[in-house]
């Protein structure tokens, strides 16, 4: 019976051994993925601080470069009406003169040609006048009266 008793507390101190090598382990496993996703989302907040970044960055970017276009515009249309009456009041050449003001459109001409904003109607004689093409169409059931519709 000595043999029997010695057993059962061996395979009692087994068993202990074994349950708490087994959630060692278990522990290690689980903390290293624990640690593994609070390290992705730093990582993934960092990512995002820095796109915040960038894209505060393009739109000052893209903010600056249109400022400098209008300016090179305005810069450019200046510089045109500067040469422009230089040009009237120093030029002694008739000629010249003559080809600068072919050149330079009127300003009735402008008018004439100008863009005009698009419409989504037609005018009264256009071909999206809902009498359009009626009116033969009429004269010739004038002719043959046909009964109404209901």
């Amino acid at each position: 019976m000595v043999n029997e008793g010695n057993i059962d507390w061996v395979v009692a101190i087994v068993a202990l051994l074994a349950g708490i090598a087994i959630g060692v382990l278990i522990r290690h496993f689980s903390g290293s993925e624990r640690t593994t996703s609070q390290r992705l989302k730093q990582r993934l907040a960092e990512t995002e601080l820095e796109l915040n970044g960038l894209r505060e960055n393009v739109n000052t970017h893209f903010a600056d470069v249109m400022t400098l276009a209008q300016n090179i515009t305005r810069q450019s249309e200046e510089l045109q009406t500067r040469l422009g009456t230089d040009a009237a009041t120093m030029t002694s050449d008739p000629a010249l003169k003559r080809q600068r003001q072919v050149d330079t459109p009127q300003e009735s001409e402008e008018d004439t040609t100008a863009l005009h904003i698009p419409r989504d109607y037609a005018d009264s004689s256009g071909t999206l006048d809902e009498s359009y093409g009626l009116r033969q169409k009429q004269e010739s059931e004038s002719k043959d009266p046909q009964p109404p519709r209901y």
